[in-house]
């Protein structure tokens, strides 16, 4: 009985995850295919292309697939001039591929983010807020807090080093202008 648990667990065959995305990959394409005949018909003619059904579009890719540009021979059961160009359908295609590989990153980012951020808190960690989270970001420093307008002078002045003076007028230049080419005036 023992060696027949082994034996059991030494069998290979395609993994449950392999088949069930393979699926879920060709059922996708299947639906882009199709929204993106159907939403070109739209477009170029204003209405949904009679005979462009989701249970015909398994055979329109494969013909696709043969000739790219033909979406005639690919839907033949509906009348060419239904149909849009070729460049359309594949531009519609496309973008939906675009659209939908950006809500994935989108996705697996946040999830991601989300799964760090109960982690650092399980373990007690400090957990960097939307402000702060970069680690190389510049802090306020008392320089800073010394550049800030107050009340009563109402212009910001540069920290200065030791040696230096400030530079005068509301523009930060000692002369008062404005620094931009031909353009002499103060500010």
């Amino acid at each position: 009985m023992a060696g027949a648990g082994a034996d059991a667990r030494r069998e290979r065959g395609i993994p449950d995850a392999l088949l069930v995305g393979s699926l879920a990959f060709l059922l996708s394409l299947t639906a882009l295919v199709w929204t993106s005949t159907g939403l070109a018909g739209v477009f170029a003619h204003g209405s949904w292309p009679k005979g462009v059904t989701f249970s015909r579009t398994p055979v329109a890719m494969r013909e696709l697939v043969q000739q790219p540009h033909d979406l005639a021979g690919a839907w033949p059961e509906t009348p060419a001039g239904a149909l849009s160009g070729w460049g359309l359908f594949w531009g519609l295609f496309i973008g939906q591929v675009l659209v939908l590989m950006t809500l994935a990153l989108f996705v697996a980012t946040t999830v991601t983010r989300w799964r760090a951020v109960r982690a650092a808190r399980a373990k007690g960690a400090a957990v960097p807020t939307w402000e702060h989270e970069r680690s190389d970001a510049a802090q306020p420093t008392a320089e800073w807090d010394a550049a800030r307008p107050s009340a009563e002078s109402g212009a910001a002045q540069p920290p200065t080093t030791s040696g230096e003076s400030a530079p005068q007028g509301r523009t930060g230049r000692p002369d008062g202008t404005s620094g931009r080419a031909g353009d002499p005036t103060p500010h």
